[in-house]
């Protein structure tokens, strides 16, 4: 299984699935952004809910203007790109980004997803190669995101397969944030420069 970490690797490989690095970032930057708005109030889910909203609504923002569809088969929310034939889900995760250990999802996955991941091999085999890439049988990617305070990793991955409601395997894995890489003093801040109003105060009459 290859894990494509450094840069010349991972930016001509996001390139071929018609991706790029920056937005990606993106996306993570609107989850992790979300997760960050729950409260001591919120349940103990909402972190997680609000960034995979998040998450998925920014994924489709950014990637529906450039051609992808939106897709939700098996209730799987997701987005597809007939050109490439592929399709990416974004997934909360327990562990991302580590070049050592496969990622983990948050939750547990159940038969939409081990669906969509065993019809996705298919295309993945030459003796197939011939078929017509549709959306049912389009290989499913993940992008991964583990965010704990400033801990922010994260890959996009192909997993194989799905066992005891976890992914099990992995084709390939890239990793797009790894620890200590989310390093700025607010990675989330805005770099817009300040606009300065001038005001103007006159003295009531």
């Amino acid at each position: 299984m290859p894990v494509l970490a450094e840069e010349f690797e991972v930016v001509p490989r996001l390139e071929q699935l018609g991706l790029t690095k920056a937005e990606l970032f993106d996306v993570v930057r609107a989850a992790v952004g979300a997760r960050r708005n729950a409260t001591p109030f919120h349940p103990l889910s909402a972190g997680g809910l609000l960034g995979w909203i998040a998450g998925t609504a920014h994924l489709r923002r950014i990637f529906t203007a450039r051609g992808w569809d939106i897709c939700r088969r098996d209730n799987i929310e997701a987005i597809f790109n007939s050109e490439t034939g592929i399709k990416i889900i974004y997934q909360n995760a327990d562990r991302a980004g580590d070049p050592l250990f496969d990622p983990v999802a948050s939750s547990k996955k159940g038969a939409g997803a081990a669906r969509a991941v065993e019809l996705g091999q298919y295309e993945l085999f030459p003796e197939v190669r011939e078929r017509e890439v549709v959306e049912i049988t389009a290989p499913t990617w993940c992008l991964f995101v583990y965010a704990d305070g400033p801990d922010v990793r994260a890959e996009l991955s192909c997993p194989q397969a799905i066992n005891g409601e976890q992914f099990d395997g992995f084709h390939e894995r890239i990793l797009l944030i790894q620890k200590g890489e989310w390093d700025s003093p607010d990675a989330l801040a805005d770099d817009t420069p300040s606009i300065d109003f001038e005001v103007s105060v006159t003295r009531k009459n």
